[in-house]
């Protein structure tokens, strides 16, 4: 009786190996209008691009979201597939596909009466900054964040829920100068607040190309990441990828070799 428990047991767990592999979860912070809320019917333009990929390839896409730091770590470890809206030099460990979906300007926001303008990285000795921890805003991470973190008069670092939220309050506290963010998550999260802030475009940081990459603990990262490119040329050349840019307000660069 004994030997056919286990016998079952190992036909059951057979049987449920490729559900397993079929279905891929994805994680990140909540970034409207790149990755939004799970299961909406708006859930962000790279959630709908990663579904309709990867759903035409006969896998189902779990969408979940968590603080930046975790999500970096939790899908370092293995624990989910893939990091969504990250940049190269955020997480260089990941295995990246060769294209990217879309590209980042991380642009400075102030105050509507605030005069103060970024022009290079010394001008911001002049302010102090509030920054997202972990986010590596292009190149800005090393090279003004990371020389300065310990230093709470130029920096304020915030993690978890609602930073955009928080900045902003610190900004009306006059607890900081100014704050980073992606310009269409700003313009996004202004356009749903029901009290929308007048803020100031003080320079842009850098810009970058983002990605969905893959764990580096998953054997299937290298596939996936190679399914990902093959469709986002098709969705390209189809079409597709240009109207779920225009559903979300998202400027596309032109096409990548």
């Amino acid at each position: 009786m004994h030997c056919f428990r286990v016998a079952v047991g190992l036909v059951l767990f057979a049987w449920l190996l490729p559900l397993r592999a079929e279905t891929l979860t994805l994680v990140a912070d909540y970034w409207c209008p790149f990755n939004c809320q799970p299961e909406s019917d708006d859930p962000g333009f790279m959630i709908e691009v990663a579904d309709r990929i990867f759903g035409r390839a006969g896998y189902t896409v779990i969408y979940l979201t968590r603080p930046w730091s975790r999500a970096i770590k939790e899908v370092e470890s293995g624990q989910y597939t893939a990091l969504v809206g990250t940049g190269r030099k955020e997480v260089s460990n990941l295995v990246f596909p060769k294209r990217y979906l879309a590209m980042a300007r991380h642009t400075f926001f102030t105050q509507s009466d605030s005069t103060w303008q970024y022009r290079d990285d010394d001008s911001l000795s002049d302010i102090r900054l509030g920054v997202i921890d972990d986010y590596s805003y292009g190149d800005l991470n090393d090279r003004y964040i990371l020389p300065h973190r310990a230093d709470r008069q130029r920096l304020m670092i915030l993690n978890g829920q609602n930073v955009l939220g928080r900045f902003l309050d610190m900004l009306g506290l006059r607890r900081i100068d100014a704050f980073v963010e992606e310009e269409a998550v700003m313009r996004y999260y202004l356009s749903q607040s029901r009290n929308p802030t007048t803020l100031r475009k003080a320079g842009v940081a850098s810009s970058e190309p983002l990605f969905i990459a893959f764990s580096p603990a998953d054997p299937n990262a290298q596939r996936y990441a190679d399914i990902l490119d093959k469709g986002v040329q098709a969705l390209r050349e189809s079409g597709e990828l240009d109207q779920l840019a225009d559903k979300y307000r998202i400027v596309l660069n032109s096409p990548q070799d």
